[in-house]
């Protein structure tokens, strides 16, 4: 039997390295349509691009996007297929102020 003096300092560790590691895990869900509509965001260089089906949904391409072959979305008609994580935003205009939201999009590839 393991004395109490050991037990309550290996449980401490082990629950503050669980504490700390859980911010490190990432979550992200498929998406993948057709775009129907793609607004530049020149105010935080963003772009919003609302998806049909197969996974539509509105996403947001940020200068994060680890974008494939392609580029980021340009124009309605292109495929997107790729993975989206937390809620952001777009800034279209500023008067009147119009803001889109969506899912930012993680990692993308696209057709021409």
């Amino acid at each position: 039997m393991v004395p109490m003096t050991l037990r309550f300092p290996a449980l401490m560790t082990a629950l503050a390295l669980i504490i700390l590691l859980l911010p490190f895990f990432a979550r992200a869900y498929p998406f993948g349509g057709q775009a129907r509509i793609v607004l530049p965001c020149y105010y935080n260089q963003t772009i919003y691009a609302s998806l049909g089906p197969p996974r539509g949904g509105e996403y947001i391409w940020t200068t994060a996007t680890k974008t494939y072959l392609f580029g980021p979305p340009r124009h309605a008609g292109q495929w997107l297929l790729g993975l989206a994580g937390a809620p952001y935003y777009c800034i279209y205009k500023i008067a009147p102020l119009t803001i889109y939201t969506g899912s930012a999009i993680t990692m993308m590839g696209s057709s021409q």
